[in-house]
């Protein structure tokens, strides 16, 4: 019988793909006997170019057809199969086949008289030197598998012959079979139609086999195989359509009995892969499963009428079907030697930080030693205080139920939102959970080596020599503006400082890689809990990261996630409800004064008058003073000359990167400088510029780093003297501790009497009237509750005057007559308070007459009150109590639906980001496999390399592709094994 070819060709609205498709038909040694175009949701362009050429019939439809859909409108249209020897061929509007290319597809039907479909090698469109398909399988699990994605053709698959399946793409398959097992599955896309086809053709007792002679060019419009576009709503798109094939297929195929739970457990399986792909680096996909999962869940009919379809045909047992079939072993073989395969010719590791070999290491052991002499005196502490500091709660348990939105206990008790800090210092606290506070000692203690290591981690980032890096580091510690936190006793502020850098290093670096973006996240979360006020600089940074990230953009999106759960609960009370936008850059922690500054001591990165303590150590030392304030400024302009050298330098437009960072650092010192938001006892405070010079210092530091990197050798002595600049600035200040000119003192963890906290073990809502008289004449009247003050209950919602402690005024009222001869009663106010203690706090060493006035009047009216007993003088004030019992204050209820979800999106948020952040084998494999390293073969000098590191990432383009810089090597590598579930072309048809 004759036989008899008809070409299904399906179009969409690419003309130009069309045009050579239809130009590939006419030049075929053995022309198609009919060819039948369907054009769904055409544009007129491809109208016009299929009704100017030759084809006996045009389908056209409004729809949006699958490519499966646009065939069996197309094949309704023609007559019955005569026999077996009326073919279809398969073609979309991106199959270009190669002249000889149906000619051999019927030549392989001579050959195999039993096969049911044959298929071609498929090329790259516009370089048939590269394979794009030949041939597909499937796992025992049932997952798809293509012999080959994108290979140089070798010849390596021209022995392949029997195949599982083969892609829709310029498939030849018999007109009978078509009509005997109903054509495509419809509800497959263009992804595993093939395979699907296949796999019911094979179970009809037919043949799948291959035409490697027979080529096929493909572009990847998306109509029939995979869309190839690397664009980021492609890739979601293909991501989702093989996974809803992959599930579709999977109900198809499984028994009866089995189908139930397979239905089941798809959406549990979405959840448990969405952790996988985060662990993976891959959270963009995690949409594309959910989808894929629930199209599939509600998708019942689609399922129904597959398996109705595949039992109608299926006359031989699924067993036939295994040797064909991928085991797990040889998929595992297959992805160890694409791993090996896939390092581009001449690449190497990012070279390594030599942290020991560099140097690195000796001068974190020099700073810890330093440290460790400069703190000594607090090892035996079990807390520390002075400043702004205070114990933690004495268990883990307590510091992280004051995380979050809850009750506090703060003056007349309120329910509210917790400071984020509150989250930084539970993390701290658990790190010495036998004993939280001693957290605060460690942090003092190791303060100096953390910072050193982050500085010079953070430097990597900018220069590759070792010396460059370490005078970073050194100057990073040596910031004027953390050692002053050291002293003044600012936890949240030191804590900042050693943070700063590690967001510096994850954050260039956070467009091209997952796992720094999810860091990046959690440490923008972490260093704004210390330093809200240097928020809206970040922010900025983080906007200018996302321009500059271009396509990669949806990873910088991410990284201020965590940081919107982490406030969203004190926005919302802070903000939202209080109106007071401002006070939510306040500073965390117990409230302290910031000493007044001037802009030409921020400008120095000082965040206080005296020159960082050279005019006090010039007064001690018989120095001028004018010799002093030139000298300072002079140091510091030394370093900030050779960061503006850069400017002028290779690698500018970075060092101009760095420059506005520390102008966004300087900006944000002197408004923050200006803003009073935060109340200490009745005096108002403004913020403290520190954490702001912190990243002042971070840019100035960084562009004097990369203008030395950019002198190269020659860079050393400007470095040298930098580095002394630097240290000689930061010589009083590092010294104040020890001298005891600073704020910080060992503490036992009490701040309240030994006998309060007796009292305060059975009854923790027990509360103590702390008076404290001010230099104006002024009590400012505090109700601590429990065991005392701790820092990670401190609600910058008080301190900021957003949410008053005494809202009804009645505490001011009761101290009012307390420390006042008035003759009125106030035990029944103290019981409605569950105050039952009254501490007068001791007046300062320097003190107004005012102060003692008011002091001594409030001892006196104290003493002489028959309501209250004379307990005797503390470490922390006299002390007195009610001569009646008084019952403790009970926490108020939180019953809000509110408060249960933020708390759960901030934990779901932080896990997400830690699996994302924490690195795996597979995060690693994609760092030693990127597309940074370019390099050639030299005949006479063996690979010479030349390196884009990391480092320079700050000005890295983001979309750079993994080309070559040389085109002057091509690797070929060996003829492959015949994957295992293809036989050879040598099996004839008599062997089958």
């Amino acid at each position: 019988m004759e036989t008899r070819v008809t070409a299904l060709v399906v179009a969409h609205r690419d003309v130009e793909h069309l045009r050579r498709t239809l130009d590939a038909l006419d030049s075929q040694t053995r022309r198609a006997d009919a060819v039948v175009a369907i054009a769904f949701d055409a544009s007129d362009e491809v109208r016009r170019l299929l009704e100017e050429r030759p084809i006996d019939r045009l389908l056209t439809s409004k729809e949006q057809l699958t490519f499966g859909r646009a065939l069996a409108e197309g094949e309704r249209t023609l007559e019955d199969p005569r026999g077996d020897d009326d073919f279809l061929w398969l073609l979309a509007q991106d199959n270009a086949p190669l002249p000889h290319a149906l000619e051999q597809l019927l030549a392989r039907f001579e050959t195999a008289p039993s096969a049911a479909v044959a298929g071609p090698k498929l090329v790259d469109w516009n370089d048939a030197s590269r394979l794009r398909g030949i041939g597909e399988t499937m796992t025992t699990r049932g997952k798809t598998v293509t012999y080959v994605d994108d290979q140089l053709d070798q010849g390596q698959y021209d022995t392949m012959s029997d195949v599982l399946a083969v892609a829709s793409p310029g498939m030849l398959v018999r007109h009978t079979v078509w009509r005997e097992v109903d054509g495509f599955d419809p509800a497959l896309g263009p992804i595993d139609d093939g395979l699907d086809f296949c796999v019911r053709a094979r179970l009809t007792g037919r043949r799948v086999v291959l035409a490697p002679r027979a080529v096929v060019a493909v572009s990847g419009d998306g109509i029939a195989g995979a869309p190839r576009s690397r664009r980021w709503s492609v890739k979601q798109r293909r991501a989702r359509l093989s996974r809803t094939a992959e599930l579709h297929r999977r109900l198809v195929y499984a028994p009866r009995v089995s189908l139930f739970w397979h239905w089941v457990l798809l959406i549990p399986l979405a959840v448990a892969r969405s952790i996988a792909l985060l662990i993976r680096k891959q959270p963009e996909l995690i949409a594309a499963e959910f989808r894929a999962a629930a199209w599939v869940v509600f998708g019942g009919t689609h399922v129904a009428a597959a398996r109705k379809r595949l039992a109608a045909a299926k006359t031989v047992g699924w067993s036939t079907l295994n040797d064909l079939k991928m085991s797990s072993r040889e998929v595992a073989r297959r992805k160890r030697l694409e791993r090996e395969d896939g390092v581009p010719l001449g690449a190497v590791e990012r070279s390594d930080l030599r942290f020991f070999t560099g140097g690195g290491g000796w001068i974190v052991l020099a700073s810890l030693v330093t440290g460790a002499i400069l703190f000594i005196r607090f090892v035996p502490a079990t807390t520390l205080a002075g400043g702004a500091l205070l114990p933690l709660s004495g268990d883990v348990w307590s510091l992280w139920q004051n995380v979050g939105y809850g009750w506090r206990s703060v003056g007349d008790g309120f329910v509210g939102a917790a400071d984020p800090f509150a989250v930084v210092l539970a993390l701290l606290g658990t790190l010495t959970f036998w004993q939280p506070s001693y957290s605060l000692v460690l942090l003092w203690i190791l303060a100096l080596p953390l910072a050193t290591l982050t500085g010079w981690f953070a430097m990597t980032r900018l220069t590759e020599r070792s010396g460059y890096r370490n005078l970073g580091a050194i100057a990073w510690t040596l910031a004027p503006t953390f050692l002053i936190a050291l002293a003044e006793g600012r936890p949240a502020a030191v804590i900042a400082h050693i943070l700063l850098p590690v967001l510096f290093s994850a954050g260039v670096v956070a467009a091209r890689s997952w796992g720094a973006a999810a860091a990046a996240s959690l440490l923008l979360a972490l260093v704004s809990a210390c330093a809200p006020s240097l928020i809206p600089a970040l922010l900025v940074l983080w906007l200018v990261v996302v321009v500059l990230a271009r396509a990669r953009f949806g990873r910088v999106l991410f990284v201020p996630v965590p940081l919107i759960a982490l406030f969203g609960p004190l926005v919302w009370q802070q903000g939202v409800e209080s109106g007071r936008w401002i006070a939510l850059l306040a500073d965390p922690g117990k409230p302290i004064i910031s000493p007044d500054v001037s802009v030409v001591d921020l400008l120095l990165g000082i965040p206080q008058t005296g020159l960082a303590g050279w005019r006090d150590a010039a007064a001690e030392l018989g120095v001028n003073a004018m010799a002093v304030s030139i000298a300072v400024p002079v140091l510091v302009g030394i370093v900030a000359l050779v960061g503006l050298s850069g400017l002028f330098l290779p690698g500018a437009l970075r060092g101009l990167a760095l420059w506005c960072i520390a102008a966004l650092g300087f900006v944000t010192a002197v408004v923050a400088s200006h803003v009073a938001v935060t109340f200490v006892g009745a005096q108002t405070t403004s913020i403290w510029p520190g954490p702001a010079l912190s990243l002042l210092w971070l840019g100035m530091t960084g562009a004097a780093v990369s203008a030395c990197d950019s002198l190269r050798v020659h860079g050393r002595l400007p470095a040298i003297v930098a580095g002394v600049a630097v240290a000689t600035v930061a010589v009083p200040a590092l010294i104040m501790v020890p001298l005891g000119d600073g704020s910080v003192s060992s503490s036992d963890g009490r701040t309240l009497p030994a006998y309060v906290t007796a009292a305060a073990d059975d009854d923790p809502g027990l509360g103590t009237l702390r008076i404290t008289p001010e230099s104006d004449g002024a009590i400012v009247a505090t109700v601590i509750r429990g065991e005392g003050e701790f820092l990670d209950r401190q609600s910058t919602l008080v301190n900021t005057g957003s949410l008053a402690a005494d809202a009804n005024g009645d505490l001011a009222v009761l101290t009012g007559n307390i420390v006042s001869v008035s003759g009125h009663a106030f035990t029944p106010d103290l019981q409605k308070q569950g105050i039952e203690f009254v501490l007068l706090a001791p007046a300062p060493d320097a003190t107004s007459e005012e102060q003692l006035a008011v002091a001594s009047r409030a001892e006196t009216a104290l003493d002489a009150n028959a309501e209250l007993e004379n307990v005797g003088v503390t470490d922390v004030g006299t002390l007195w109590r009610t001569t009646e019992e008084v019952d403790g204050r009970e926490p108020g209820a939180v019953r809000s639906v509110g408060t249960a979800l933020s708390l759960a999106a901030l934990i779901a948020v932080t896990l997400i980001a830690l699996l994302i952040a924490i690195p795996t084998s597979s995060s690693r494999e994609a760092a030693r496999m990127s597309p940074r390293t370019v390099g050639r073969r030299d005949p006479n000098e063996g690979m010479v390399v030349r390196e884009v590191p990391d480092d320079q990432a700050l000005l890295a383009d983001p979309d750079a592709e993994a080309e070559p810089e040389w085109a002057d090597v091509v690797s070929l590598p060996g003829a492959a094994p015949a994957p295992e579930g293809a036989t050879s072309e040598k099996e004839s048809d008599d062997h089958a």
